[in-house]
């Protein structure tokens, strides 16, 4: 009994000392603070410090900013249980992912999860690249308005091409698996004319050298220019989680290290107003992009069940 009262109170002096609390860094330490509290009402006590729990979670996810109320007693249980799909997510180098509310984390869960469960099926079915990145996307203040623009016709009689908006870009450190391996890869974002436009490369080229299509519809299926037969396309997704706005293309096809590609697989709506949107697109929107070395089943995708082949404002 004594020497069980003792190791109570070494629980007690532990988890109250702030070094120990930051060495709690793990998704199976977190579960241990769980097992603590079922070992006497002393350490249960203790155990109900959120600030062991938001301490311990914060060192597990170093790369997400948490609010503690997520580690608080009404909402730790329903928190713990989106933990390991954060754990495991891989997040662009200088991003940190903001969790304010529980509904934050369970949208964040909901989009990361999918594109996890979609990389490793197609792992499972033999597929080389496949990953998934949490990052931020943002656009040039300057000629965000490229992004709410109608095409244009040519016969229009409209001078010049239309203004490209350049976004940042998000790397993919390790892209791939197996035996064959690859470069990272960098995905570059633009609009131009009310289109989101992409490219792949691992070739260092800047986004201002990246080139524009040759005609007005490029197809993403075709030969290189050079004549050589292309590599295995990549089929991307891009989720945005932003509460002014919806910007979700799936299946979209890229040619490594060829011209901007159009993204017409998706939706793009400005839900709070174009205004709102523009300050969005600006600041910056966390999304989650999955990349892999696969044709598109559009039979299944979000956009053809939605009817909505084409960008929508």
């Amino acid at each position: 009994r004594e020497h069980r009262e003792a190791s109570s109170m070494s629980f007690i002096i532990v988890i109250s000392r702030n070094p120990v609390r930051r060495s709690l860094a793990t998704f199976h330490t977190i579960e241990d603070l769980s097992r603590l509290q079922a070992v006497s009402v002393t350490t249960q006590s203790a155990c109900e410090d959120v600030d062991a729990w938001f301490e311990s979670a914060s060192m597990a996810l170093p790369k997400f900013k948490l609010c503690r109320e997520l580690l608080g007693t009404a909402s730790r249980g329903q928190f713990k249980a989106l933990l390991k799909t954060f754990i495991n997510a891989d997040v662009a180098e200088g991003c940190e992912v903001p969790l304010g509310t529980l509904d934050d984390a369970r949208k964040m869960a909901k989009v990361l999860g999918n594109a996890q469960r979609s990389v490793a099926g197609h792992h499972a079915r033999g597929g080389d690249i496949a990953h998934a990145v949490v990052g931020r996307l943002s656009f040039d203040s300057e000629t965000v308005d490229a992004a709410f623009e109608e095409s244009l016709d040519p016969g229009s009689g409209h001078q010049g091409a239309p203004d490209l908006c350049l976004g940042t870009c998000i790397n993919f450190t390790s892209a791939t698996s197996g035996s064959h391996g690859a470069a990272p890869l960098c995905l570059h974002f633009a609009w131009q004319g009310g289109c989101l436009l992409l490219s792949a490369r691992d070739d260092s080229v800047p986004s201002k050298g990246i080139e524009m299509p040759q005609d007005s519809d490029p197809d993403p299926y075709s030969l290189l220019a050079d004549g050589r037969a292309c590599q295995k396309p990549l089929t991307l997704d891009v989720m945005c989680l932003s509460h002014a706005l919806i910007l979700n293309y799936r299946g979209v096809v890229l040619h490594k290290n060829s011209a901007w590609q159009a993204s017409n697989s998706g939706i793009f709506v400005a839900t709070k107003g174009k205004q709102a949107a523009c300050k969005a697109l600006t600041s910056g929107v966390h999304c989650v992009v999955c990349v892999r070395d696969e044709m598109p089943d559009h039979s299944t995708g979000l956009a053809k069940t939605l009817h909505l082949d084409k960008p929508r404002r």
